[in-house]
């Protein structure tokens, strides 16, 4: 009873997220109808963060002093670390960043695959660690290093659309990239084209079991709209993403590192 009650209900959620996005179709100005598409996503995720989370827009920097391309959005911590802005444009602190996602109208070319994954990647690629000098922190308490190869120690990463490629030039295009980017932590997590398919990993496929963890991929696997037990794409990233949020630790970070150290000379006087 419990079960077919939250099925429905993420039905409905669904439904009304897909009806929303044909309206922002009606907005003729490009920008403002993929401005209105981000809201509409954003809205959605916002009914299942919890309180801890937010979700913008914005660049993601590192200690290093490098930095991400444009990210559609950013799932962030914002009970513990700062998020700077430029003229209203945010800048969150890689260790406050849980998920990045890109979220556009169509990806019905291999040009804007390869900018969705490219801008996954420009956030993966970031040092996390701040040279292997971050922990993790449970309460007040000082918890193991930031581990870059442990999953719940990443970014997660997604690409979420309404129009893909052809699922024979979907799959060629994900493989190449994989193929040519050996660091599986440089992957994106899932791909869901909210009207018709997942792009997902599998350990296995007799019986078929899903991973969101790249390196437990033994195959890819995209989903089919017409089979009996197909799960709605936006339904299935929100599971993966809350379910990411779940395991993942809140990353210390050093103020000192990203800011600018004293220097110079200083006139001083006894006191």
């Amino acid at each position: 009873m419990a079960n077919g009650l939250i099925r429905d209900i993420l039905d409905a959620l669904n439904k009304e997220v897909l009806n929303e996005l044909d309206l922002a179709k009606a907005i003729n100005h490009p920008g403002e109808s993929g401005r209105a598409r981000e809201q509409i996503i954003a809205a959605f995720f916002r009914r299942f963060l919890p309180r801890s989370f937010n979700i913008s827009t914005g660049f993601v920097i590192d200690a290093t002093g490098a930095i991400s391309r444009q990210i559609d959005l950013v799932i962030y911590r914002n009970d513990y670390h700062p998020v700077f802005e430029i003229g209203g444009i945010k800048h969150f602190l890689i260790e406050s960043v849980a998920v990045v996602m890109e979220n556009k109208a169509s990806i019905a070319s291999t040009d804007a695959l390869h900018k969705a994954l490219e801008n996954i990647k420009s956030v993966k690629v970031l040092d996390r660690t701040n040279r292997g000098k971050n922990y993790t922190v449970t309460g007040l308490q000082q918890g193991p290093p930031c581990n870059p190869d442990e999953f719940q120690h990443q970014v997660f990463g997604a690409i979420v659309t309404e129009q893909s490629l052809s699922k024979e030039t979907l799959k060629q295009e994900l493989l190449g990239f994989f193929q040519a980017n050996p660091n599986r932590n440089h992957w994106p997590n899932i791909y869901a084209d909210v009207r018709n398919l997942s792009a997902t990993y599998l350990k296995s496929v007799d019986p078929p079991e899903a991973t969101a963890i790249p390196s437990e991929a033994q195959y890819l696997g995209l989903t089919d709209s017409s089979s009996e037990n197909f799960v709605p794409p936006l339904i299935e990233l929100a599971f993966e993403v809350m379910n990411f949020l779940r395991i993942a630790p809140r990353i210390d970070y050093k103020p000192t590192d990203y800011l600018l150290a004293r220097s110079g000379k200083i006139d001083w006087w006894r006191i």
